[in-house]
């Protein structure tokens, strides 16, 4: 049976530039952060009537290959995470009853430095004591390496206020390798924290970048342990990877998809507590934007969004290496893809200027 979505323009001014980022309220209201041709930073929500936007009162972000990161907390509050393009400082911003932004501290949290690749997801931390409920994670590459950092209060002082400072912390470190390309974040149902991303060989003379995963394994043993990171190599074939996606079904596999720019194909990884994992398929040969989006749905499907030819994709992952794709509409730039408490899909995308949402709602 097709997937039936309703359709409607967001931002129709004709000067919507991209860097899209959906993220859905504990209402299951959808969020899009997004930036015009000038670099300015935009953020619509869904009332029952209509969209409504606001230009934010931050600096203009880098015009680069990566989205402005959104993640709702369990309040309702939006975060921010972008690279600006004055500096290449990450900023960093909140909303309470107003905007507060700020430039993170990612140089040891002591103070900001450049960065590329920012992705930021705020745990809404069930698992943890209230002081640590609502925290944003945020990783990035710095000095080719990839980093991870927090606003928290310190391990060994709940009451203090939320900081950097002892917060940030080296993943993978760099070597001939550079780590840290094309940065993606996601929690799975037990909160762990991983992020996936691409190694860059080409400073050791190999055209080829891996598929790489860390996974946080938290120092719980006392206050102000490190966290461990475990590193394993997803896809070590010889590919040049871009622009990862990645979401986790509620069993806690997960799902990474990610662009091959040697086969010009859109590609997923799989992995979890199962015999081939990870496990590698090829989704379509037919794409026209590098980027992509992956989400499971609540029948444990895996879903993922694209554009081809001009149009806006949505694929259902149905058996070993077979997809049922479907014709969403013109479009499929910058896509992005959430479900949300109910199993409804929420899509967003950009076409010639326009922002574009579409909603499948579960049946």
């Amino acid at each position: 049976m097709p997937t039936e979505f309703f359709t409607e323009a967001v931002d129709d001014s004709g000067s919507v530039h991209g860097q899209v980022c959906l993220a859905v309220d504990s209402s299951d209201v959808p969020w899009i952060a997004y930036t015009m041709q000038s670099g300015a930073v935009m953020l619509a929500y869904r009332t029952a009537t209509e969209w409504l936007r606001e230009a934010l009162p931050c600096e203009p972000a880098a015009r680069d290959e990566y989205r402005i990161s959104l993640s709702i907390d369990s309040k309702s509050r939006p975060h921010l995470a972008y690279q600006s393009r004055a500096t290449d400082h990450l900023i960093y911003g909140v909303r309470d009853v107003n905007w507060q932004f700020e430039e993170a501290n990612t140089e040891g949290g002591l103070f900001p430095g450049s960065v590329r690749f920012v992705i930021m997801k705020v745990c809404h931390g069930v698992f943890q004591n209230p002081p640590f409920k609502d925290i944003p994670h945020l990783c990035y590459q710095a000095g080719l390496s990839l980093w991870h950092a927090s606003k928290a209060p310190p391990p060994t002082n709940p009451s203090a206020p939320p900081t950097w400072r002892k917060n940030v912390e080296k993943v993978d470190s760099s070597n001939l390798v550079e780590k840290g390309w094309f940065t993606a974040l996601d929690f799975d149902s037990q909160e762990v924290l991983r992020t996936a991303y691409f190694d860059d060989r080409s400073p050791a003379g190999v055209t080829a970048r891996q598929l790489r995963m860390a996974t946080m394994i938290p120092g719980v043993d006392f206050p102000g342990q490190p966290n461990e990171w475990r590193v394993e190599i997803l896809d070590r074939g010889d590919v040049l990877g871009e622009c990862p996606a990645m979401a986790h079904s509620i069993t806690g596999e997960g799902i990474i998809s990610y662009f091959e720019r040697k086969t010009r194909s859109l590609k997923i990884c799989m992995f979890g507590n199962f015999p081939e994992s990870p496990a590698i398929e090829v989704v379509s040969s037919d794409v026209s934007d590098v980027r992509s989006a992956v989400g499971v749905s609540h029948q444990s499907r895996f879903c993922i969004v694209y554009g081809a030819g001009g149009r806006l994709r949505y694929a259902t992952r149905t058996g070993i290496g077979t997809f049922a794709v479907e014709d969403v509409e013109a479009g499929g730039g910058w896509p992005q893809l959430i479900f949300d408490s109910v199993g409804s899909a929420h899509v967003a995308h950009v076409v010639n200027g326009t922002l574009r949402y579409a909603l499948a709602p579960q049946t």
